[in-house]
């Protein structure tokens, strides 16, 4: 299901936004995602392996949104992020809940906040879920029950007119 999914997202991006498709970075290597893995003790689900191997974001200097205002990093940002951020946790001016180290941020919107891969089940949730991370507020809604559900609703939507871009 996923490898048709990436097919389907790369052939709308080529017709339908070929500036935004010559952003995208050639995919990284199953040895890029095993050191991304192992520098954090986590295991990614096989759509985020796929995804990525496919390809490793966008440019850095693009800033054009892949959906919504969600852009899409390569995985080195990724990797920063994660550190950055499992960096704060402990400290006095943030919450137990504000990050988890089982938390990989994903899309960005540029100002802090991210769809995150949430790879244990926040508060009685689903393991694999796609949490909203607010980076200046508490909630942490659940957007997606998967990375999966997240790639047919954004191919759906290419392909039905309803993409939503900001």
């Amino acid at each position: 299901m996923v490898p048709e999914l990436i097919v389907r997202l790369d052939r709308w991006l080529r017709t339908n936004r070929p500036d935004y498709y010559a952003s995208l970075q050639p995919g990284v290597t199953t040895i890029h995602l095993d050191k991304f893995e192992d520098q954090f003790s986590l295991r990614m689900p096989v759509a985020f392996r796929l995804l990525y191997k496919w390809r490793n974001g966008q440019e850095v200097t693009c800033h054009r949104s892949l959906q919504m205002n969600w852009m899409f990093p390569p995985l080195e940002d990724i990797a920063s992020s994660k550190a950055m951020l499992d960096g704060m946790i402990g400290s006095d001016f943030e919450s137990p809940d504000w990050w988890r180290r089982e938390w990989v941020p994903f899309l960005h919107n540029g100002g802090g906040d991210r769809l995150v891969v949430d790879l244990a089940g926040f508060d009685g949730g689903r393991p694999r879920q796609l949490l909203t991370f607010w980076h200046d507020e508490p909630d942490r809604p659940v957007t997606y029950s998967s990375l999966e559900a997240w790639l047919e609703d954004l191919v759906d939507s290419m392909e039905n007119g309803t993409l939503e871009l900001v």
